[in-house]
């Protein structure tokens, strides 16, 4: 509750005219998007499309229609059903979100054609589309750095080539630019904020599946510039919410209208977090939706392949779980920083890197082949991870082991043989991360060591490679 009265406590100073107005004079980050004019942009451009009979016709408006009345009545038994058991605060929040459904259903059973998909559009929107407030990151940002101070001590910005950052920099928010990123943690995108932060960087708007808006993240993330996309089941692992014609179809115009404003954009092509450690095979479908921009406006745009690294992942031993069919997609996104400052405050040379590689631009008479392009940008994004002494030496023990004769059993020795160039202060950070991780355990012998963990070191060693 004190960490929720606080952040309460910094939307509402970020509110404030006068800091506003300082912050938009003398910050790198401004307020570029008007939140209000956005909505009622893209709403207006769907009514058009509707009205000369394109991608939203009558038949789509009345599908989106029938899904949404479904969702909100399956939406209305569930929360009265909670309702019925619940006191206090709870117990009136229920209420208040019962009587905001029943309200919505009456006015959706009423509105026809354009009506429900003016009605439609500006519900959508008002998930989808981010209300940052520069003021809220500079704020959120200092706290950050004290609260969760080991964490981002941590978080190094480097760059391919010199001159990437001065490049990035001159090319943010004069043209549209895509930084395109690995998705290891729930956490991704506040490293990669963090270090944009830091070079004096645009914070770009960041796609964000809806599994983050838990608790308190739903106050934050829209303040920090993120975009929710829900890619979970609208109507019971029947339909999902990407089956939505109205629904995807604004999620693109919202985007498209951002691009058109230069807003750079952060997302994650493989659409989850990977499993097994490995960079997944990219899904094509917003580069596809970038690359129709391209062809329909003529302009350049530019991905910038962004490579992160974690010497310690937050979520490896939830990842593990996870393979095994457990749900890993709770809690919000203060409970998981202080899980990870915990850890980093544990282990020295924890480094996180935020890799930048150099500006792949794509122009309106040269646009390259859709999958071709996608494996390409991941390949870049791969070739870009730092290594660690995590990623470095799991690889080595799991080599070790399947090679020599001992099974499970190694000595350092053995690991200095195998690799003799290999930095023994990298070794030795390693190892202890491992053994406090309980990943290996100290053997029998002076400085050998048995696996216990042997799943855990194979994600770790998978993290520099691809998995098509």
């Amino acid at each position: 509750m004190k960490i929720e009265r606080a952040i309460d406590f910094l939307i509402s100073l970020s509110e404030s005219p006068v800091l506003l107005q300082l912050v938009n004079r003398l910050a790198v980050n401004k307020s570029r998007i008007q939140r209000e004019r956005l909505i009622a942009a893209v709403t207006k451009y769907l009514l058009v499309d509707y009205g000369r009979d394109g991608m939203l016709g009558d038949l789509s408006v009345f599908e989106a229609k029938s899904l949404q009345l479904m969702h909100d009545n399956i939406l209305l038994r569930r929360l009265k059903g909670r309702a019925e058991g619940s006191t206090g605060k709870r117990q009136s929040d229920l209420k208040q979100s019962i009587k905001n459904i029943e309200q919505r259903l009456e006015i959706l059973r009423k509105v026809e054609g354009p009506d429900t998909l003016r009605f439609l559009s500006a519900l959508y929107l008002e998930d989808i589309a981010p209300d940052f407030n520069p003021v809220f990151l500079i704020l959120f940002r200092a706290v950050a750095k004290r609260l969760f101070n080991n964490f981002v001590n941590s978080i190094r910005a480097v760059e391919s080539a010199p001159g990437t950052i001065n490049e990035i920099r001159r090319l943010s928010g004069n043209e549209p630019v895509f930084f395109i990123a690995n998705h290891v943690s729930n956490a991704d995108h506040l490293p990669i904020l963090f270090a944009l932060n830091r070079a004096r960087l645009i914070s770009p708007v960041v796609i964000g599946g809806s599994n983050l808006y838990r608790g308190i993240s739903g106050k934050i993330l829209p303040k920090l510039n993120v975009c929710q996309l829900k890619r979970d089941d609208m109507i019971e692992k029947k339909i999902k919410w990407l089956g939505n014609p109205i629904y995807i179809e604004t999620f693109k115009q919202h985007n498209q209208y951002m691009w058109l404003h230069n807003e750079p954009y952060l997302f994650y092509p493989e659409g989850g977090r990977s499993r097994s450690g490995k960079i997944l095979k990219p899904k094509v479908g917003i580069i596809k939706n970038v690359f129709e921009f391209v062809k329909s406006t003529h302009r350049n745009v530019h991905f910038i392949p962004l490579s992160l690294s974690y010497t310690c992942v937050p979520e490896d031993l939830a990842i593990e779980e996870s393979r095994k069919g457990i749900n890993i997609s709770y809690g919000d996104i203060i409970q998981q920083l202080v899980k990870l400052n915990r850890e980093y405050g544990h282990f020295k040379d924890t480094a996180t890197y935020v890799n930048l590689g150099l500006p792949i631009t794509v122009t309106a008479n040269k646009i390259p082949d859709l999958q071709e392009f996608s494996y390409e940008l991941m390949n870049r994004v791969r070739d870009g991870i730092r290594p660690t002494p995590t990623y470095d030496v799991a690889p080595m023990i799991l080599n070790l082991c399947e090679t020599g004769e001992q099974g499970n059993n190694f000595s350092i020795d053995e690991l200095k043989n195998a690799d003799p160039d290999y930095d023994l202060k990298e070794l030795t950070v390693g190892l202890e991360i491992f053994c406090a991780k309980k990943f290996i355990q100290p053997g029998q012998e002076p400085d050998s060591y048995e696996i216990i963990n042997q799943d855990l070191l194979k994600q770790y060693a998978n993290r520099t490679e691809c998995e098509f």
